[in-house]
């Protein structure tokens, strides 16, 4: 069956915390009727610039993406950016620097493991980060995986829930990536910035306060697991539409034990044409202010 979305605008390759390699999921997305697509890895373009001659050759459109994980009034806000210079150099260094300092709290969250009774070590987890990608939760999980400490799709989002997600026994926030410092960098490589699944926030007051930093766009579309899917999904069109935003949507697809299946939640070609043609108003914003957001 061919997936009534046009183009699925949150997916994780090998590159960040999924666990597809982009070729595979350029062929996906094909099989799956899709027109459109961006890798949204975390830090990383890696999987972007891998297959962008491929994309095209299958008549997919490919739009640069990328998801930062940023600090605002001491929560964790993921940041989605969307149609920037992907060679833009104020970026990429600050790319770099930031996928640097993720290793290190990662090692640190691997410590925590195992000082609670894990017997996984570093170098597993190093050895599967490809070049110029991130390390990221994933990767933890394919260790513990392979250990056989979780076996199934349950057993893994309750491992998320306890060890490494927000306030999880092993977590440790990572702030040196503020929320506004994140926007002036999307904005200063010709990008848009949006706010992803603001429904996971939880506190609509915060969203609000967010959306005063510069947001281009809010993630309407997403795949919350439960029974609010549909009124959450409404409730952020309205906000959308009231504040004048652009409006994008995906799956958060992250392959393999991922409780979503690509394609099957996204936005209209009318919505991404709508992206193709935003420029944003921090577009000419120069290296030095970014420096000075640090």
């Amino acid at each position: 069956m061919l997936s009534l979305v046009y183009a699925d605008l949150h997916i994780h390759t090998l590159a960040s915390d999924g666990s597809l390699a982009p070729a595979a999921i350029l062929e996906l997305a094909r099989q799956k009727g899709l027109k459109a697509l961006s890798f949204t890895d975390h830090e990383s373009l890696s999987g972007y610039i891998q297959v962008y001659n491929q994309a095209r050759e299958l008549g997919l459109e490919l739009l640069p993406g990328i998801e930062m994980v940023t600090s605002f009034r001491g929560r964790e806000i993921h940041l989605l950016g969307y149609n920037f210079d992907p060679t833009a150099p104020v970026l990429a260094s600050a790319l770099e620097e930031i996928r640097r300092e993720r290793r290190i709290i990662a090692r640190q969250v691997i410590r925590r493991l195992q000082n609670l009774g894990f017997n996984i070590s570093w170098e597993q987890v190093e050895a599967l980060i490809p070049p110029g990608g991130v390390l990221g939760k994933n990767h933890i999980l394919q260790v513990l995986r392979h250990c056989g400490y979780i076996d199934n799709q349950e057993k893994t989002i309750e491992f998320l829930r306890r060890y490494l997600g927000p306030g999880g026994l092993a977590y440790i926030p990572y702030e040196g990536n503020p929320l506004p410092r994140a926007v002036a960098l999307i904005h200063a490589a010709g990008g848009i910035s949006v706010l992803a699944h603001p429904g996971l926030i939880n506190d609509d007051t915060l969203v609000n306060c967010i959306l005063e930093e510069g947001i281009d766009g809010l993630e309407v579309f997403y795949y919350y697991l439960g029974s609010k899917r549909r009124e959450l999904i409404h409730s952020y069109y309205r906000l959308a539409k009231e504040r004048h935003l652009l409006i994008t949507g995906g799956t958060d697809f992250h392959g393999l034990y991922a409780p979503v299946a690509l394609g099957t939640m996204g936005i209209s070609a009318a919505m991404l044409a709508g992206l193709s043609k935003h420029q944003p108003p921090g577009a000419n914003i120069s290296p030095g202010e970014v420096s000075f957001l640090r």
